[in-house]
C-alpha cells in the first residue's frame, strides 16, 4: 500500500516551516473562494448555460493560480517533483479518477433506486438532452472550481507537507481537521451538520489518497459527489420527493461508507493501478 512519506532531504526544518508553506498553498484557493460570489453573483437559473460557463472560466482562473503556488513550492522551494506531492499527471491518473467517480455513482444511484421504491422518486423535470448540457457543464464547473484545487492543496501539498512531520492516519486526520476549518471559515458557519460534512469528506478523500499515493482518486470521488449534490439539491433539473436529509443518505452516508469498505478490503482493481502509474514507474527508473 502506498504511504505519505517522504525523504530526509525535502522535511522542512520543523512545524514552523511546514506551517507557513502549508497557510501559503492554501492561500489562493481560500482568496480565490472568498472572492468568487462578488464576481460570479447567484444567478435566478444556476442552471443556465452561461451562469455555468462563467463559473468554469474562474474555475480554470483559480486552479491555475493554486496549482502555480504549489508548483512553486514543491520544485523551487523543495527541489521536488509535483509526482511526489501526489501530484500525478491527469494522463496518469484519469483511470484513478474514472475509478473514484464510480465509486460514488454506482452506490449513489443504487440508494436513489430503493428511496424510489419505498416512495421517494428521483425524476426529471426537464428534457433530456437539456439535463445532460446541464450535467457536462455543471461537472466541469464543480472539477475547476472545487474538486481539483481543493484536491490538489489539501490531499495533495498539505498532506505532503503533514507528511514530513507524522505519518499515516495522524496526517489523514489533520489534513481532515484543517480542511474542515478551511470550510467553516469560508462559509463563515459552524454548523455541526457542515463540520460533519466536511471532516468526512476530509477523512474520506485522505484516505483515497493514502491509498493510492495520488490526489486522483479522490478527485473523481469529489467531482461525482459534489456534482450529484449540487443537482439534486440546487438545479431544477431533477425533483427529489423526500427532504434533503434523506437525499444526503444516497448521496454521502451510501456512497462514502461503501467507497471506504471496497478500497479497505479489496483494495484497488489491478488494471487502474497499472494504469495510473507513470512512465517513471513503469520503467522503474532512478533518474
Amino acid at each position: 500500500m502506498p504511504r505519505i512519506d517522504e525523504s530526509a532531504s525535502a522535511r522542512p526544518r520543523g512545524i514552523p516551516s511546514a506551517a507557513w508553506r502549508i497557510a501559503l498553498a492554501m492561500l489562493p484557493l481560500g482568496a480565490g473562494l472568498a472572492v468568487l460570489p462578488s464576481l460570479l453573483p447567484a444567478a435566478p437559473d444556476p442552471s443556465d448555460s452561461t451562469t455555468l460557463m462563467l463559473r468554469i472560466a474562474a474555475g480554470c482562473a483559480l486552479s491555475a493560480l493554486t496549482l502555480a503556488v504549489i508548483l512553486w513550492l514543491v520544485r523551487h522551494g523543495q527541489g521536488l517533483r509535483m509526482h511526489d506531492a501526489g501530484l500525478t499527471s491527469p494522463r496518469a491518473g484519469w483511470l484513478l479518477a474514472l475509478w473514484g467517480a464510480l465509486l460514488w455513482s454506482v452506490p449513489a444511484a443504487a440508494t436513489f433506486g430503493v428511496l424510489g421504491l419505498l416512495g421517494a422518486p428521483l425524476t426529471l423535470t426537464v428534457p433530456g438532452p437539456d439535463l445532460v448540457r446541464t450535467v457536462l457543464l455543471l461537472l466541469l464547473a464543480v472539477l475547476a472550481v472545487e474538486a481539483v484545487p481543493e484536491e490538489a492543496v489539501f490531499r495533495g501539498y498539505v498532506t505532503h507537507a503533514l507528511g514530513t512531520l507524522t505519518r499515516g492516519w495522524r496526517v489523514i486526520l489533520v489534513q481532515a481537521l484543517l480542511f474542515t476549518l478551511f470550510g467553516a471559515l469560508l462559509r463563515q458557519s459552524w454548523d455541526p451538520v457542515d463540520l460533519s460534512l466536511f471532516l468526512v469528506m476530509g477523512l474520506g478523500f485522505g484516505w483515497l489518497r493514502l491509498v493510492t499515493g495520488s490526489i486522483w482518486m479522490s478527485v473523481g470521488f469529489h467531482a461525482a459527489f459534489q456534482t450529484g449534490a449540487q443537482l439534486v439539491l440546487t438545479h431544477e433539473g431533477v425533483a427529489f420527493a423526500a427532504g434533503t436529509g434523506t437525499a444526503m443518505l444516497a448521496l454521502g452516508m451510501v456512497p462514502f461508507t461503501v467507497a471506504a469498505v471496497v478500497t479497505s478490503t479489496l483494495g484497488i482493481p489491478r488494471a487502474v493501478q497499472e494504469g495510473s502509474r507513470t512512465p517513471h514507474e513503469q520503467t522503474g527508473s532512478t533518474a
